[in-house]
């Protein structure tokens, strides 16, 4: 099969297709990783970072752009066991997520604060889509993990894709919302002075501005005071914000969100191989259990993972605040919703001013 490939697409020995073929010892205890847009900023953070996960056995980076060869060549130097193999050129996007396991899109991250949902979406619109359309034809049982903003609006035009090809099935399409929760415990951790890493905060609603909502309430190990629930979410929803002015006109790094992405990921490999307890935050298909009046077909909220992905969704308890907040951020959600939705189904857009808003 690898014979067929253009020659063109083959820059490296050690980056190229070059597998023997499947390991007959193993018994799924490693994973095939596809990252789609590696050549990306976030896409290089993610590999590097993956290529130390010791539950992959081969991590496939997808770019157009010839420089994934060189990433792909770079990163295998890491003395890890995942071997690294690179696919340049759209030709090539289905042998990159043939067979795999866990097909991750990424990328397409915003690089000045006033970027909008709508320019989000329309500037990544054509990757996810190409990658939602190549994962049916020839790989529609692998979990496809969006992490491309708007999420909020892919996560529902993904699954549209999936309804229109008859392959739909909603455990396996993951919005990645792990970077709200590890923004919303930095905050609480500096209200509170513990150490972030044993705060707990559950996040709900959605992962982009004016989306998100911390269930400050519920904190652990100490709940805040109600008088900085206010100033956290404020926090939050400008955190993004303020690191791309500082960042200027070079645009963001995407280190933190690169980092909330891989841990995901970790999660759900660990998951795929039978670990229980498997628990993290995305934006998902929901049952329709938010209550408050205004039910939402997709929600971010907790997320217990097994081997086919969602295994179920859970909402937290928030307080009145919050509910508030969630009430508010709904109206965007679902603009953001429709906008994916309608970009596969043909329906009319409307409400654009909400999500011009976002």
């Amino acid at each position: 099969m690898f014979a067929k490939f253009p020659v063109k697409a083959l820059a490296s020995r050690s980056r190229q297709f070059n597998s023997t073929g499947p390991n007959l010892n193993s018994i799924k205890q490693n994973f095939v990783v596809t990252i789609l847009d590696g050549a990306d900023k976030m896409g290089r953070n993610v590999a590097l970072l993956l290529k130390q996960c010791p539950l992959i056995s081969e991590l496939r980076l997808y770019d157009r752009d010839k420089s994934i060869c060189v990433i792909a060549e770079d990163l295998s130097h890491i003395d890890t066991n995942t071997k690294v193999t690179s696919y340049c050129g759209f030709g090539v996007l289905k042998h990159a997520v043939l067979d795999a396991d866990l097909i991750l899109s990424v990328g397409g991250c915003r690089q000045k604060a006033h970027e909008c949902a709508r320019h989000l979406f329309e500037k990544n619109v054509d990757n996810v889509r190409s990658a939602a359309l190549h994962c049916i034809a020839f790989n529609p049982r692998a979990i496809f993990c969006v992490s491309n903003p708007p999420i909020e609006a892919f996560v529902p035009l993904v699954s549209e894709e999936y309804k229109k090809a008859g392959v739909y099935d909603a455990r396996k399409i993951i919005g990645i919302s792990s970077i709200g929760c590890m923004r919303a415990k930095y905050y609480v951790s500096l209200i509170s002075g513990r150490d972030p890493s044993n705060v707990r905060c559950a996040i709900v609603g959605g992962i982009s501005k004016n989306c998100l909502v911390a269930c400050v309430s519920q904190s652990r190990p100490d709940k805040i005071h109600p008088h900085y629930h206010k100033i956290i979410q404020g926090a939050i929803h400008f955190a993004e914000d303020e690191a791309l002015k500082m960042h200027g006109e070079h645009g963001s790094e995407c280190l933190s969100s690169a980092l909330a992405v891989s841990r995901f990921v970790n999660t759900q490999l660990k998951a795929l191989r039978g670990e229980t307890n498997c628990v993290d935050y995305a934006f998902v298909k929901q049952p329709a259990h938010i209550g408050l009046g205004h039910i939402l077909p997709y929600m971010t909220t907790i997320v217990r993972l097994g081997r086919h992905g969602v295994l179920s969704a859970h909402m937290p308890k928030i307080n009145g605040f919050e509910a508030h907040c969630l009430k508010r951020a709904s109206m965007f959600i679902r603009e953001n919703i429709r906008l994916g939705e309608s970009f596969v189904t043909g329906e009319q857009k409307k409400g654009k001013s909400a999500v011009k808003k976002n």
